[in-house]
């Protein structure tokens, strides 16, 4: 028998198990978004309020960061229809743009997703170093490599803020930007 004649047919018997017989795999190392907290809570700027003297509790008031919109726009080689892609979150920051803004009254923070229904999904943290630094004039949160297509609605993330902590820093109102960067991965089938 030659062996130019079994071509067609071991391509046919590949079809036959259901995947593509020719894909590609597009890496995006890393993609970044930044978004203005106030703005994108709907809110005039300055719109995080000080942190007051420090509660019992220690933990940051429900509401004083409010659950905002982030959006999110693939990059092109992630967008193609048919693909299984994947996007995950490697790091937030938070950056004041407020004159000395000092967030070293800040111990720890969490980023969450929110879904359309169901509980938020931790997805990014921040936790002082010890010993505590006499100035912090941004927070970096480390990203939990969290999937977050399944989070997108209408390209956009529900993101809320919240954590503890010790100080009444930062002791004037103020705005930040927040600073998503993301890992991405799309297989996209040919055959």
């Amino acid at each position: 028998m030659r062996p130019h004649l079994l071509v067609p047919f071991a391509l046919a018997g590949l079809a036959a198990c259901g995947g593509p017989l020719f894909s590609a795999e597009v890496e995006v190392e890393r993609f970044c978004y930044a978004r203005r907290v106030c703005e994108a809570a709907g809110q005039p700027s300055p719109c995080l309020p000080p942190l007051p003297a420090v509660p019992p509790s220690g933990q940051i008031p429900s509401g004083a960061l409010p659950a905002f919109a982030v959006p999110l726009q693939l990059p092109p080689l992630l967008r193609n229809h048919g693909s299984e892609v994947e996007v995950r979150l490697l790091q937030a920051r938070l950056v004041p743009v407020s004159a000395a803004t000092d967030l070293r009254g800040i111990v720890s923070l969490d980023l969450s997703l929110v879904p359309a229904s169901g509980t938020p999904v931790a997805v990014a943290a921040y936790a002082r170093p010890v010993p505590a630094p006499a100035t912090v004039p941004s927070l970096t949160l480390e990203g939990q490599r969290v999937d977050v297509v399944a989070y997108l609605q209408a390209n956009q993330m529900q993101v809320r803020i919240g954590g503890a902590y010790d100080a009444p820093f930062p002791s004037a109102p103020w705005d930040a930007d927040l600073e998503l960067c993301f890992y991405g991965r799309a297989l996209m089938p040919y055959f």
